[in-house]
């Protein structure tokens, strides 16, 4: 009995022992799990998908499989499944026609409202002859390949030059496919009805073949001016978003020398705004003869070139994950990869404030189905999810 009382002691030490060692185990792995995640005071940023090679976007076809596509910039369409296991063979190899000079690229994707019924989705690259090619596929149920000969070309914007593409495209609440286009380095056409350069436009995919102009849209009934456009006086839109909640438009306008800015077009809008570019750079007058003219929509927010290069566009986050983050628009910068995210209202204004700057370069945002946002790493070739974060005072 005097052993077995000796050995109790021992026996429960070493079960203490267990128990740290187990404990040092499972804090080692995790601390391995958590190495690659980028984490500041006010943001907690996740890889989900690795071994990108320059990505441009992430998107999700809404049928229900969680799968992720990826645009490699290059002109490849990549699989990963729901645990960010990539495929080795694309989804679509556009490369032998894809152009990656400057800012070239596959740059956009977008699933058709009735993907599930018809497969259809629509990319957007530049090709070789730096034309902007907005071509339409059909994917089969549950396919991880697309057969290139369902490509129909929907629309063909020449271009002049290898800069200011666009590049976003969008199915508004509406049903209709908005494009994003470049001024193509011709920034008065930004201002010219006639020209399609510099503007957003808004089509319908579905009543014809390539397309039929919305009867609503704001020019149809001027003379001269092209059907198509939604919005104009843009300098490079790459990356616009609607709001899931509210309908908002919400457009970041890369800059020129001196400014970057964030634009908002209201869901009850009709069309028309005119973003001002060449006039104003920003809030900054270019142009003193056309400053004062009728009808110029300010940005809702600007920032200066103080290491920062080229503005990039997000969305409203509307996802679980990062409660502080709800109903802010989060944006970000490509050269000191920050993140910013806008406080204010239509009322009293808006600030950008500063959530976190990280070393990767961001060249966009993405939202999964159900509103979590993700950070796109063009360098590192990596998809980090958004999973906590909160909101800086504004200083």
């Amino acid at each position: 009995m005097r052993r077995l009382a000796l050995l109790v002691p021992i026996v429960i030490a070493l079960a203490i022992v267990g128990v740290i060692a187990a404990d040092l185990v499972v804090a080692r792995v995790r601390a391995r799990a958590q190495s690659d995640w980028l984490q500041t005071k006010n943001l907690s940023l996740r890889p989900v998908v690795k071994g990108l090679k320059e990505p441009t976007l992430v998107a999700w076809p809404p049928d229900g499989s969680n799968r992720m596509f990826l645009l490699e910039r290059d002109g490849h369409l990549r699989v990963a499944d729901a645990d960010g296991t990539l495929h080795p063979t694309p989804l679509l190899d556009l490369s032998a026609n894809t152009s990656t000079s400057t800012e070239e690229g596959l740059l956009g994707v977008a699933f058709d409202p009735e993907f599930a019924q018809n497969g259809w989705m629509y990319v957007d690259y530049t090709a070789n002859d730096a034309s902007v090619q907005v071509i339409r596929y059909t994917l089969s149920p549950g396919s991880n390949q697309i057969d290139p000969a369902t490509g129909s070309t929907v629309m063909n914007i020449p271009k002049r030059s290898k800069f200011h593409n666009g590049g976003t495209l969008a199915f508004g609440p509406d049903g209709y496919l908005y494009v994003s286009v470049g001024d193509d380095e011709a920034s008065q056409e930004a201002q010219q009805l006639t020209s399609i350069y510099g503007k957003i436009l808004r089509i319908d995919v579905d009543s014809a073949q390539p397309y039929a102009i919305p009867p609503s849209n704001p020019f149809v009934d001027q003379p001269g001016a092209r059907p198509e456009i939604w919005s104009y006086g843009l300098r490079n839109p790459w990356r616009f978003s609607f709001d899931r909640a509210t309908g908002d438009l919400w457009i970041a306008d890369v800059g020129d020398a001196k400014w970057e800015e964030v634009d908002m077009q209201p869901a009850a809008s009709r069309g028309g705004e005119n973003y001002g570019w060449p006039y104003f750079e920003g809030s900054e007058c270019e142009d003193p003869q056309h400053c004062q003219d009728a009808g110029l929509v300010a940005p809702l927010v600007t920032y200066g070139h103080n290491m920062n290069c080229a503005v990039m566009g997000g969305y409203v986050y509307r996802g679980a994950a990062a409660p502080a983050f709800a109903g802010h628009y989060l944006f970000g910068d490509l050269c000191t990869g920050g993140v910013f995210a806008l406080t204010g209202n239509q009322q009293q204004g808006w600030q950008r404030v500063e959530v976190a700057f990280n070393p990767i370069k961001i060249d966009s945002f993405a939202e999964d189905p159900t509103g979590e946002m993700y950070v796109v790493d063009m360098q590192g070739g990596v998809i980090y999810k958004i999973v906590d974060g909160s909101v800086p005072s504004p200083s």
